[in-house]
């Protein structure tokens, strides 16, 4: 069955997160042909500092 992995930094609500599970697990099991039971959705959260962009981490940006 499929498992998606959505990563990005921290940030998003539980609100935000479960919408978009939602959303992501309906697309998913349509394109599949399969109930949205079938789809496992994983979402990584990462610290700013964590996250490298155009060869600086994100924290820096800021």
């Amino acid at each position: 069955m499929p498992v998606i992995t959505i990563a990005g930094n921290n940030g998003i609500t539980v609100e935000k997160k479960r919408e978009m599970v939602k959303k992501v697990s309906e697309i998913v099991a349509e394109s599949y042909g399969l109930p949205v039971e079938a789809i496992t959705v994983l979402v990584q959260g990462y610290e700013k500092e964590d996250i490298g962009v155009a060869g600086e981490l994100l924290s820096d940006r800021e």
